[in-house]
């Protein structure tokens, strides 16, 4: 033998050694199939308790308002297992940060997409894998929660009158309510001299109504996915919501399976999400137009 003959024979080992054995895989695929059972559980778990309990469906708001870009699931895994959270992270990307777990913490499960496959039938799909996460009361993590900071009144409210899908028009009174949006004149009435928190948890949920209307939703069918849209609206935008009441969220989910409620839920953050990233190009707009008459005032 060469010299240098037992160098390969060390490689071959080596190669060897990293390749994945079947049994391996199998157990892997296993446990991760094990874990998503887990989360799908904990996921229904959620759904049946927010369905059961107004403070649970609130805590549910609270959290989608604060993650906007998280699925209408997720967001009820964090508030099923940590209320309150406001900012969350894995492990890893914490310590990208420098900013350490504090021991004993459990972590939040949530679930994100993975690989693109093919099914037998063959359409596409992707998988989904389990994801662990912290929230950042968990962590050493010094910052502030700017959550319930309060921006500029009459910048919101008017970039909430701009996403409006009709005329919002100013009236001395109302019958029943502070606003009211009519199908027949397609406009939103608000009564005038309004406090700013009225003005806004009033207007967001009309036009809400006006919105589901231009899709042939009537007032009563969508009542209760415009009354949590504008929920969340205020949330996201500090507005007061000591107004808003969930005691009858029990009677509404009596008869549904905890799909049908997600996909309610599903519903309402996506008329949230709408109406937000409509009032934040109004926001960008405000901006642009404020440093435009800055720097011809220079």
């Amino acid at each position: 033998m060469n010299k240098y003959d037992d160098l390969f024979e060390k490689i071959d080992s080596k190669t060897e050694e990293k390749k994945e054995r079947p049994a391996e895989k199998k157990d892997w695929a296993e446990k991760k199939r094990l874990e998503r059972a887990e989360a799908y559980m904990l996921l229904d778990k959620a759904s049946e308790e927010i369905a059961k309990d107004p403070e649970k469906f609130r805590d549910y708001l609270n959290t989608q308002a604060q993650f906007d870009r998280y699925s209408a699931g997720n967001a009820l895994l964090i508030a099923f297992q940590r209320p309150g959270a406001t900012k969350v992270a894995d492990f890893s990307s914490w310590k990208e940060e420098d900013v350490s777990i504090n021991k004993g913490e459990k972590a939040i499960t949530i679930l994100e997409p993975g690989n693109e496959y093919t099914r037998d039938d063959g359409t596409t799909a992707f998988s989904v894998n389990v994801k662990k996460v912290f929230d950042i009361s968990q962590t050493s993590s010094a910052e502030i929660n700017m959550r319930h900071r309060k921006p500029d009144e009459r910048a919101a409210i008017k970039a909430l009158i701009a996403t409006s899908p009709c005329e919002v028009v100013l009236v001395d009174e109302l019958k029943t309510s502070n606003a009211r949006y009519s199908v027949d004149k397609n406009k939103i009435f608000i009564v005038k001299g309004l406090e700013s928190d009225e003005i806004f948890r009033s207007l967001a949920f009309e036009i809400g109504i006006a919105k589901l209307a231009a899709e042939d939703v009537s007032r009563k069918d969508g009542m209760f996915t415009a009354y949590c849209a504008s929920y969340i609206l205020c949330e996201r935008n500090g507005f007061d919501t000591g107004s808003f009441n969930f005691d009858k969220v029990p009677e509404r989910y009596a008869d549904k399976d905890t799909k049908e409620i997600r996909k309610e839920l599903g519903s309402i953050r996506d008329m949230a999400n709408d109406l937000t990233q409509e009032m934040n190009r109004q926001f960008e707009a405000i901006d642009k137009n404020k440093r435009t008459r800055d720097d011809e005032a220079r």
